[in-house]
Order: structure tokens, then sequence, then C-alpha cells
């Protein structure tokens, strides 16, 4: 069928849109620190170090398979603990961005003690991997309303954008209701690409909304944003696609449920959505938005 006045073409093609495919580097115990008790025996640095490599491994397996690069979002710990880890991962095309250097919530921080961390994270990535780190995302998605000076924090440690926020209605974590939900900047300056949403209350595309709701809805979203010509950002953790993850017996059946269901398939159910879209680091869909310029980064 040709194009016609009331049928253009491009109205009828498929619109192919990148989206920014993300991974928060942390291990399931330090990931889950400040959301439930755990006990001391769960507790061991070197146990850590081999889960967050092993499951390391695992995506980096995927996303060759995939041929995908995305951006890894590391703490800063790890790439003080694991520079070999962080170089490999820079090695092979991914983005290296920054998870602050602990896993500690940015609105329970002293603003000094943020300022510490960002610019402390910073640079022992930029060491472990050997190119620049512009983007961050604060642990937990942390800042809120309340820490909102975080974003002046970021631009002064020479952070380029940021993928923190939240636009969701006050929970245990998140409040920023009423920020946008798509690419912006922050009156700053800084570039902000928050989690995507559907509405003002519908978060999808990462973390434990990916593993909680059914594949053909998480699709059935991002197909829905990108059709709109909005690249979704979608997002991880290793412990989430790889083969390891603790087991914390003393967790209530509602704290299992939400930490655990989904990762047992969890690199089966994100190999068939990755199948289905086109994927980047977040750099990259924004340096293609003009967002931020071609030669950011490197």
């Amino acid at each position: 069928m040709k194009p016609t006045a009331d049928r253009p073409l491009e109205s009828r093609a498929r619109i192919e849109v990148t989206n920014a495919m993300t991974v928060d580097v942390e291990g399931f115990v330090e990931s889950n620190r400040q959301s439930f008790d755990i006990p001391l025996r769960y507790i061991d640095s070197l146990t850590e170090d081999n889960e967050v490599k092993t499951n390391v491994a695992a995506l980096l397996e995927l996303l060759d398979e995939m041929r995908i690069r995305a951006t890894f979002f590391f703490l800063g710990r790890i790439g003080r603990d694991l520079p070999g880890l962080v170089r490999q991962v820079a090695d092979l095309g991914h983005e290296i961005g920054s998870h602050s250097y602990d896993h500690l919530r940015v609105f329970e921080m002293e603003r000094k003690d943020f300022r510490e961390a960002a610019s402390r994270s910073k640079q022992e990535l930029e060491d472990a991997a050997g190119v620049p780190v512009l983007g961050f995302r604060a642990p937990d998605s942390s800042i809120r309303r309340s820490s909102q000076w975080a974003v002046d924090e970021l631009l002064e440690a020479g952070f380029a954008y940021d993928s923190s926020l939240y636009p969701i209605g006050a929970n245990d974590v998140y409040d920023v209701l009423g920020a946008p939900h798509h690419i912006h900047r922050h009156p700053n300056g800084l570039v902000e690409f928050p989690v995507s949403f559907l509405g003002r209350r519908l978060p999808f595309g990462g973390g434990g909304y990916f593993r909680l709701y059914p594949l053909a809805v998480t699709a059935g979203l991002i197909r829905r944003q990108n059709n709109r010509r909005e690249p979704c950002m979608v997002y991880i953790h290793p412990y989430e696609v790889g083969p390891v993850i603790p087991k914390i017996v003393e967790l209530s059946l509602y704290r299992r449920f939400r930490h655990y269901h989904g990762c047992k398939n969890g690199a089966r159910r994100m190999r068939r959505l990755l199948a289905q879209f086109r994927f980047a680091p977040a750099i990259g869909v924004l340096r293609s938005g003009g967002w931020l310029p071609a030669d950011a980064g490197g």
C-alpha cells in the first residue's frame, strides 16, 4: 500500500527508538541493609565481592550474546576493591557510571558526606576504568525533595547527568511527585534521565518492577513509550540475572517475595526483553537526543 495524504508512511512505519540499558552494580546484602535488618552472619565482604564478580560475568556474557552495550553504575567501593572488574567492563565497551561510594541513601546523609562520596566514587571509578565517569545514580534512587541539593553537588563534582529521580509520591524512599517523567534539565543544567513511568504512579522497566510484572506488560509499556518517540530507562541488578543470590532465611514471607521473586528466571526474561527493542548505554541515548555533546565521555 502506498502512502497517502491521510496515511503518511512515517505514521505507519515501525518507530525505532533506542532505550537505555543500565545496571546498578552492588551485592545483595549491601543493597538491602537499609531496607531490612540483616543478621551479621550474612555480612562478609569477600563473599559479597565473589557474588558481584560471578553475577557481573554472567550479565556481561548475556549482553555480549545480545550485542548490547550498557551503562554499569558501580559503587565506588567496588572500584576500590575490584578495580579489575571495572576495567574489564569498560574495556568491553560499556559505559561506567557512579552509584555513589557505599550503598547509602542520599536523604539520610549530610550534604558534606554526600559531596565526598560522590567525588570519591568518581575518582575511584575513573582510576580503575581509565575513562571519564559522567553519569550518576543514587543508591535506591534516593534523591528526594529534601535532598535536592545533591543535584548541585553532582554538577560540582563533574557529572553531566543523573538517573536517580523517581517521580512518584511519598513512600519509604521516593518523594518527588510532580517531577518530569521524561529526560529534562535541572535548573543548574544537569541532565536528568528518570526511571520510566506510566502516568504518575506506575513505574516499570527495572528492578523489582521487572521481576514482578508479567514480561508482556513490561514489553507493552516500553513499546507504548517508544511509540511516543521517548526512550525508556531499563535497569537491573546483577543478582537479578546472575546465578548467585544469598538466601536470608530470617526474612518475612513479604520480604522473600519482594526481593527474590523472579530472580531464578531473570536471565531468561531479560534475554527475551532485550531481543524486542533497541538498547544502548544511557550516555549514548543522551548524545543521540542532543542532551549531551557528541564527544561527551570521550
